[in-house]
């Protein structure tokens, strides 16, 4: 296992140490969760920006009226 260390201001640590507290958690904890959390958010927004715009200039959707009436409904 690998260790990280960064520096915070001693507001900061305060902070984040009475969240870990109210949530449970050990500084740690609370620091690799919400880190890993926030990163995997970031790539699955920018998954769905890039599909979402693939999915603009290939737009091959239909009403759904039109497809029942394609489907003879």
């Amino acid at each position: 296992m690998s260790t990280v260390t960064f520096r915070l201001s001693d507001d900061e640590k305060e902070f984040m140490q009475k969240m870990a507290d109210f949530n449970g958690l050990s500084l740690s904890e609370l620091a690799r969760t919400k880190i890993l959390e926030s990163l995997e958010d970031q790539l699955d927004l920018e998954t769905y920006n890039k599909l979402m715009k693939e999915h603009q200039t290939k737009d091959e959707s239909i009403s759904h009226a039109e497809m029942m009436k394609e489907l003879g409904l």
